[in-house]
């Protein structure tokens, strides 16, 4: 794995890209359908052909029901001399019940001029046909797109599974600390986590170059072996983004409510700013702030949850290397120092947290390996644990990880012919995956443990 981890490595390094500023600036917000057009139509100027079918195919696997999208792509087939792909548009717009019936029997003309092109090679009067059709609904299109709606409602409903080697962080020497002397310690290793969720968004176009986002979610999980980690928790969260011609800048809160079933509920704040400029198209820097809140609800079964509320403050620093065609590789490099206080100093602590991180996009999603350090320094001794030892820990983490939707596995195997009202499906449906190893290593005995965890999971993504 390290000399995997060295060879992507140094060929990212050695990689050239030529991207347009455009694409960075939507990198922040992909489901954008405006700015996502307007990238499109500036690479079609530059007759960078391919960009422009890459954008639109993703705009349609996230709108599969927008014909326009489908009649622009069919356009850029069109002059492409893309055959296959023009008769595959012309099938789905035919069964679209959303354009009208003089645009399908004209269509449906193309189509018979294309096969007959097939036979006799002389394709010229179908193209200019088909250039014509898709010219006049591209001024429709446009004229249609400025009443819609600046709002986009989504539904999504996901499932998750964890499994841990070591969920309960036991000590690798099955011994712990307590009141200074060395006690055995004992607890759920090797389990297994299963969470359900649902979260109701919208999203809301401001302008071309700002918008706002919000979402409320639920979920519930359930533990295998144990039930310390078993809870149901509430979310809310709120995003503003702007885009300059550089720089992008964006504002998030979010709060979180935790009802650890056999525990306090915990209340969590977070705020967050963030920036990202663009040096050129294969560089760019990002940083920012953080504030937050921890508060448990200390009652009479949890005596002691008071000490543990914790508010922080801190700051991230980064830089991203972007190449090859469509920033398809791209390395990033990212520190971050947060300072939390708390009501018992011996839960404040400063962390200092180091990573470096390799992302390509492939065809069935977006492979990402990443390794990071931590370090952590408390601020006073735990008397209760050791009166002679203050608490520091040092972790590395070493994650891989592979997120996309089902349909774009789909797309990357020729030889798979699965029905349009599937693929549909399969595109709205996303995975992610990903495998993690810890080591941490503690001045505290029951803070020196390894564990490695493997998480997957599917979402389901409805518009409406």
């Amino acid at each position: 794995m390290k000399k995997l981890v060295l060879i992507l490595f140094i060929f990212s390094l050695t990689t050239q890209v030529k991207a347009e500023v455009t694409y960075l600036e939507i990198l922040k917000n992909p489901s954008d359908l405006r700015l996502n057009l307007q990238y499109a139509k500036e690479q079609e100027s530059l007759g960078e052909f391919k960009s422009v079918i890459a954008t639109l195919e993703r705009l349609i696997a996230l709108y599969p029901t927008n014909v326009d999208l489908k009649l622009y792509l069919l356009s850029i087939a069109v002059k492409t001399d893309s055959t296959e792909k023009v008769l595959r548009l012309i099938g789905e717009i035919r069964q679209s019940d959303e354009i009208t019936e003089d645009v399908k029997k004209r269509v449906a003309q193309v189509f018979d001029d294309i096969n007959k092109k097939r036979i006799d090679d002389e394709n010229a009067v179908a193209r200019q046909k088909a250039r014509q059709v898709v010219e006049e609904e591209e001024k429709k299109r446009t004229q249609v797109a400025t009443k819609k709606s600046n709002w986009t409602f989504y539904q999504d409903i996901g499932w998750k599974v964890a499994l841990h080697s070591n969920i309960g962080n036991v000590s690798s020497s099955k011994t712990q600390y307590s009141t200074g002397s060395i006690v055995a310690m004992s607890g759920v290793e090797g389990d297994n986590i299963e969470t359900i969720n649902t979260l109701t968004g919208a999203i809301y176009q401001i302008n071309d170059t700002s918008n706002l986002s919000l979402s409320v979610g639920t979920s519930s999980s359930e533990q295998n072996r144990g039930t310390s980690d078993e809870n149901d928790t509430n979310t809310f969260s709120s995003s503003y983004s702007k885009f300059f011609k550089r720089n992008s800048f964006s504002a998030s809160y979010s709060f979180t409510d935790t009802n650890t079933r056999r525990a306090a509920d915990t209340y969590a704040n977070n705020l967050s700013f963030n920036n990202t400029f663009s040096l050129n198209e294969n560089h760019r820097f990002n940083g920012g702030i953080t504030l937050g809140t921890n508060k448990g609800n200390q009652n009479p079964s949890n005596a002691t949850r008071r000490n543990q509320n914790t508010w922080k403050q801190g700051f991230t620093a980064g830089y991203d290397l972007l190449m090859g065609e469509g920033a398809q590789h791209k390395l990033s490099l990212k520190y971050t120092y947060t300072d939390t206080h708390a009501i018992a100093n011996h839960n404040a602590l400063d962390d200092y947290t180091y990573s470096v991180s390799y992302t390509e996009n492939i065809p069935w999603g977006n492979f990402t390996y990443s390794y990071s350090e931590s370090d952590k320094d408390y601020d006073t001794r735990d008397s209760f644990v050791s009166s002679a030892i203050t608490r520091r820990e040092d972790s590395a983490t070493h994650t891989v990880s592979m997120n996309g939707s089902l349909g774009q596995i789909a797309r990357s195997m020729p030889v798979l012919e699965l029905p349009e009202f599937l693929m549909k499906q399969l595109n709205s449906l996303s995975y992610n995956m990903s495998w993690s190893e810890t080591e941490n290593e503690g001045s505290l005995l029951q803070h020196n443990y390894n564990k490695e965890t493997f998480n997957f999971g599917l979402t389901k993504r409805i518009y409406y």
